[in-house]
């Protein structure tokens, strides 16, 4: 044994505090160490304070670490069998508490777990994102991300809207994209996009999906920067523009087209919005989605609820606009209609609540009247294809906003149609448990479906 145990020490150690850059030189720690009246478990605990430094130092500079990377990508050491060995393995494993620690170094490991959570359990496929932080569009949907300071995410401050890609083409572009300024302005977010610029990024993560035919959806948020309620402080604001399409393994949450929806009203116990929220398409869709929850809930056959307010009059659904089709209650002759005045032909008029800012001014629904009020001078020809055996011949020959009431509604209306996306149609054949007209989707609603869908197959829109 040698007789200079503390000198022994000093000599074993020398090497690997020297490829950490602590010296052991003459004037260091390296001086006859029997000179000075030091005890070993002193000079242990003045090199390990200096060991933790430098390592706190490499990590504060984003230095990569060079400990081994165990089976999950993350920084591990030696196992250790003890007391005190699992707090020494959590700080050497970037534990806390056991869950795991990541830093920039182990960017692939966050790439691996987001991968694996978003990719196999989302019902829609993401194809492509534009962020305008990035000023790029990404398609790796691990990528795909918003910073959680951003005041879209943290406080509903941001609004959105949609458009729809069909055949290379991008349709809806400038109402949908007017419709998301005002919003902006409403909502009070200051930034500097344009109808040029949105639509440019639009086309972008388009072109970038590589899809013929999606959805696509785009925000504007008061952007990242704090955590506070008042956006003054915020970095810039925030364009994001989602590419997307559903799975078609995905569970389907509606009723099919012929199927119809079974609809219930979810006022009071879901209130309206306030105007101000009500008239702008905000990123804060709490009531939206608490009132579809509480039609799902009730039947599974209906998901939008129908909101009444306290005068009796109808709003909205969760997502959608309403239209009810009732018939003209004083027939004029129906030859200026495309019919002979001896035909059996029922005269019908459409109706959809006003845009008085208490509900948001749908821009399916106007495309709706307009289709309609354009049928209606073809007569009762636009909507023979759509009838089915037995059915009466009908003819639409006004549609137009006005206040409904549900109690005429439930009482009269020959049929019930949501309408929302573009191109998406649902008829409603049960309201509150009363049956709408004959309890069936009617021809109206399956002239719409075709209707709405096929303006998507016109060549008009904006090329991708």
């Amino acid at each position: 044994m040698s007789s200079n145990p503390i000198g022994g020490f000093q000599n074993k150690i020398k090497q690997p505090l020297g490829c950490l850059g602590l010296g052991l030189g003459e004037g260091a720690l390296g001086m006859p160490l029997q000179r000075k009246a030091i005890s070993l478990s002193a000079f242990i605990g003045i090199v390990g304070a200096l060991i933790i430094q430098r390592k706190h130092k490499n990590r504060d500079r984003g230095a990569p670490r060079t400990s081994p990377r165990g089976e999950h990508g993350l920084a591990t050491s030696r196992r250790k069998s003890g007391a005190g060995s699992q707090r020494d393995e959590e700080s050497l494993m970037g534990l806390a508490h056991g869950i795991a620690v990541l830093h920039a170094s182990d960017a692939d490991e966050i790439e691996r777990r987001l991968r694996a959570k978003l990719v196999p359990g989302s019902a829609v496929e993401i194809l492509a994102m534009y962020s305008s932080l990035l000023d790029a569009v990404v398609t790796d949907p691990a990528h795909m991300t918003t910073p959680i300071s951003d005041h879209l995410v943290h406080r509903g401050h941001g609004v959105f809207d949609t458009c729809t890609l069909r055949h290379n083409r991008l349709h809806c572009t400038d109402e949908h994209i007017d419709r998301l300024l005002r919003s902006a302005a409403a909502a009070r977010i200051h930034h500097g996009f344009t109808r040029a610029s949105i639509l440019r990024a639009i086309l972008a993560a388009a072109k970038a999906s590589g899809a013929s035919s999606a959805c696509v959806r785009y925000w504007i948020g008061a952007g990242p920067g704090d955590f506070h309620w008042l956006p003054d402080r915020c970095v810039e604001a925030t364009l994001y523009v989602v590419v997307y399409n559903e799975k078609p393994s995905a569970r389907k949450l509606e009723p099919s087209f012929d199927a119809g929806l079974e609809e219930i009203t979810v006022t009071p116990k879901v209130p309206f919005k306030p105007p101000l929220l009500a008239g702008l398409k905000s990123n804060n869709y709490l009531i939206n989605c608490l009132s579809g929850m509480e039609s799902y809930a009730a039947s599974k056959r209906g998901c939008y609820g129908i909101q009444v307010d306290e005068k009796g009059r109808v709003g909205e659904g969760a997502v959608c606009s309403a239209l009810f089709v009732f018939e003209q209650e004083a027939s004029s002759n129906g030859a200026s209609n495309g019919t002979s005045p001896d035909e059996e032909v029922r005269h019908l008029v459409v109706a959809t609540p006003r845009f008085d800012g208490t509900i948001l001014a749908g821009t399916t629904a106007a495309a709706a009247l307009a289709l309609l009020n354009e049928a209606s001078m073809l007569g009762a020809s636009a909507f023979d294809q759509y009838l089915r055996p037995g059915e009466t011949r009908v003819v639409v020959v006004d549609a137009r906003q006005r206040d409904v009431y549900a109690a005429e509604a439930k009482e009269k209306a020959r049929e019930m149609i949501f309408v929302a996306g573009d191109y998406k149609v649902h008829g409603i054949v049960r309201w509150d448990g009363t049956a709408i007209g004959q309890g069936s989707v009617g021809p109206v609603a399956r002239y719409l479906n075709h209707a709405l869908e096929a303006r998507m197959h016109q060549g008009n829109g904006v090329a991708v």
